[in-house]
């Protein structure tokens, strides 16, 4: 009896190894989720601005902003990476997210100011960071992108500032001053 178990057993084994070998040749398809600390999105199709911002004639609230802008033409991370320098002889792409900070939701829209005057964006592009990482899937929906044409800035020091309109559209919020230089 021995002999029949002992054979038992090195037959089981050996069955056992061949059904793990033929396994790893078709492993489980694996999910990364998005790091919610990244840039955010790749290249964002070049669109002009609408003339005018969403903000004008609306009054300011004392809270920040939820934002970021995750680029400046070619400065990527302009909040961290400073100084955030971009080519002068390319159209310059401002994007990132905003969302009303108080309601923790998306906001009417979001217009970017730069040197004082505002612009405004394409608003509600899908941005599931965003949502994952403040843990609010109704955040997803923030994104805003505008693009400035070639030579629609001079050569030196700008700044911008971000505003988001507030969910109910009657005020908006905004992003500290954030410098950037054309060169």
């Amino acid at each position: 009896m021995k002999t029949a178990d002992a054979r038992f057993v090195a037959c089981s084994l050996v069955a056992l190894t061949a059904l793990t070998l033929a396994a790893c040749d078709n492993p489980k398809p694996r999910v990364v989720p998005p790091d919610p600390m990244a840039a955010g999105p790749g290249m964002v199709e070049a669109v002009p601005p609408p003339t005018d911002g969403l903000s004008a004639g609306l009054s300011k609230r004392s809270e920040m902003a939820g934002f970021t802008l995750d680029r400046i033409g070619a400065a990527v991370d302009p909040l961290n990476r400073r100084p955030a320098v971009t080519p002068a002889a390319t159209a310059t792409v401002l994007d990132g997210f905003g969302f009303d900070p108080v309601a923790r939701a998306p906001g009417k829209g979001v217009d970017v100011v730069v040197d004082g005057k505002a612009y405004g964006t394409t608003y509600g592009g899908a941005r599931p960071d965003v949502a994952s990482y403040f843990k609010t899937p109704g955040l997803a929906p923030v994104g805003f992108a505008t693009t400035l044409p070639a030579g629609a800035l001079a050569a030196g020091p700008h700044s911008v500032v971000v505003r988001v309109v507030a969910a109910d559209g009657k005020s908006f919020f905004e992003s500290p001053v954030i410098p950037f230089e054309i060169r």
